[in-house]
């Protein structure tokens, strides 16, 4: 493939609301390393970074998580951390972002996820609210606290 096409996987696609309803999905791609850093769907989002695992495990994750909210997911122990704190400190200097949620995994890897956005955030000097979520890996919600940044 020639390096001047793009791939369809990242093209931005706004999902309209009457046809988002049932699974909540608003926008495509969900996939960190797929988005831009000046992605226009997330102007003023309500953001939800999510751990891969997160929606696999999770009851009812759609309902629980994306109602009004747009989401990004990735893993902080198989991807590039380093990479991961770069996109998210240009994503919250370039957007102005309501909040951010992370909602994560039990293991002690995924807590990655939290000081990746945590730092993101520090290093924009900005005051964007930030709240973790922890889910069990038999899929019950164990934790849910504010973050201070």
């Amino acid at each position: 493939m020639k390096g001047d096409v793009e791939c369809p996987s990242c093209s931005t696609v706004n999902i309209p609301e009457e046809e988002s309803v049932l699974h909540r999905l608003s926008h495509w791609p969900i996939q960190i390393k797929l988005i831009g850093t000046v992605a226009p769907f997330l102007n003023d989002a309500e953001l939800v970074v999510a751990a891969d695992c997160t929606a696999f495990a999770a009851d009812r994750f759609h309902e629980r998580f994306l109602k009004g909210r747009k989401l990004l997911i990735g893993c902080p122990k198989l991807d590039d951390a380093s990479y991961y704190l770069e996109k998210f400190t240009e994503i919250f200097t370039n957007i102005p972002v309501k909040n951010v949620t992370c909602v994560r995994m039990e293991v002690p890897c995924c807590g990655g996820m939290t000081v990746i956005l945590r730092e993101a955030i520090k290093r924009t000097g900005k005051d964007i609210p930030l709240k973790e979520v922890i889910v069990g890996v038999k899929g019950d919600l164990l934790v849910e606290k504010e973050i201070k940044t």
